[in-house]
């Protein structure tokens, strides 16, 4: 049944398929491919062995598919953390990741986004729909990895999924937005990159002034919200003087 932003509920339970990484950490992986629903049911087993408070538990790192779990073996057993994860694999599913509410602006196509008329062509759909369908979802942040405050948004509208370019630009600058596959992404840095680019937002997603680490975190929830290069241009002049968007409560 979906939840209330659309999505499908996560799957009753999910079967865990484990690993040793070393000494003191497993991989957990479900082989389920990735979804939004796949990324809600990871990321509720994550806080629930968090929450568990069991003696030799360190820390759990939700990916697409996967979790990968540090643990302390002087102290607890791979076998009662096999337990563990298999009970926490069991336990009947939520609709919520606990996570924060972020509204994020996007200047759409044009230099800010040189990729959204290919997008568009691909869609069968103009410029304006395509950044429409882009920012009419909530998507929700399944893992964190590439680069600082990458963080990998699901799930992307259906119409909207390419595959990634076949040639990757040499320098994509901080703050792009794009889509690859079924995902979109904010570029936090300027870097080397091969996913379509839609928009860009002013919005940092890595700062190292702060001193808070990455804007999102596994299990938030992200919006879009269309402005122009005017209103965005404000904004940027706003992050200068150290403002950044606040997020709406754990929903």
């Amino acid at each position: 049944m979906p939840s209330e932003d659309g999505a499908a509920a996560p799957p009753s339970s999910l079967t865990p398929k484990v690993y040793d990484c070393g000494e003191s950490a497993v991989l957990v992986e479900f082989d389920v491919g990735y979804s939004k629903s796949i990324s809600l049911a990871i990321l509720q087993i994550s806080q629930r062995l968090h929450g568990s408070h069991l003696e030799g538990y360190v820390e759990s790192i939700p990916a697409a598919s996967s979790l990968t779990i540090s643990y302390d073996p002087l102290v607890l057993s791979r076998e009662s953390l096999v337990a563990a994860i298999e009970s926490a694999c069991a336990m009947p599913p939520g609709t919520s990741s606990g996570g924060r509410l972020w509204t994020i602006p996007c200047v759409y196509g044009g230099a800010s986004g040189p990729d959204l008329g290919d997008v568009a062509r691909e869609a069968g759909v103009s410029e304006a729909e395509a950044a429409v369908l882009h920012a009419s979802q909530t998507y929700v942040v399944s893992m964190l990895g590439f680069l600082p405050g990458f963080a990998y948004l699901v799930e992307l509208p259906e119409r909207l999924r390419l595959p990634r370019r076949a040639t990757p630009r040499p320098r994509v600058p901080a703050g792009s937005i794009a889509i690859a596959s079924g995902m979109t992404a904010i570029y936090p840095l300027e870097s080397p990159g091969g996913w379509h680019l839609i928009g860009w937002t002013p919005v940092p997603m890595w700062d190292v002034s702060r001193q808070e680490g990455p804007l999102f975190a596994p299990g938030d929830r992200v919006r879009f919200e269309a402005v122009d290069a005017q209103q965005a241009e404000a904004l940027r002049a706003r992050v200068a003087e150290g403002w950044v968007p606040a997020p709406e409560a754990a929903i």
